[in-house]
This record gives structure tokens, sequence and C-alpha cells, in this order.
């Protein structure tokens, strides 16, 4: 087994083991069930004398079950829908997307 074929056994086992069950449903086709790893880095922002919290995940699933994901694509995840704001970047190894998203209004 290559060094390729071990990293991609281990992301699987990353996504298995910490990665939730989501609905990617893309602007054109039909929706799917993927596994994703949401990262929620939390930014606040100064605001006159006030902060703003703002929740911008990085969701980041693997490229065997979305390809081709697009901006303007959508991630549900526990109820909670979620557009692709920006053209999502591949990892090093070309295994794993990184989007980063904002969350739908409902």
């Amino acid at each position: 087994m290559n060094v390729r074929a071990r990293f991609a056994r281990t992301l699987d086992s990353q996504f298995r083991h910490l990665g939730m069950d989501a609905e990617y449903r893309p602007q054109a086709g039909q929706a799917q069930t993927i596994r994703v790893i949401a990262r929620r880095p939390e930014e606040l922002y100064e605001l006159g004398e006030g902060r703003i919290h703002a929740e911008n995940p990085v969701l980041e699933f693997r490229v065997h079950e979305v390809p081709e994901p697009r901006t303007g694509d959508q991630i549900c995840v526990l109820s909670r829908c979620y557009r692709i704001e920006s053209e999502p970047r591949l990892d090093q190894h070309h295994l794993v997307w990184s989007a980063e998203s904002l969350p739908i209004q409902e």
C-alpha cells in the first residue's frame, strides 16, 4: 500500500469518527448524502462599543464523494443549511475539499 492510499484510509477513518452526515445539494443535479467535518472559527468584530460574533463555518468533505463542488452549492448539516461562498480549495494530497460557507436564513 502506497503513502497516498494509507493517507486516504486515515482520512476515511477521521471522517467516519469525527464527521457528520450531511446532504450535499448542487445547483444542478441530484442531492446526495456525504460526510462533513465542520470547523467553526469564531470571529469577534468591534462595532463602536459593542461586539458582533460571526460564525463562518469551513466545511470539509472528501473528493471521492463530491468531485466538483461549486460556489453556490448547499450543504445541510443537522437541520441547518449552508451555501458555499467561495471557490472550494483542495488539500495538498487532493483528497479533501475545504469550503467557506454562510448559513442560509430560512
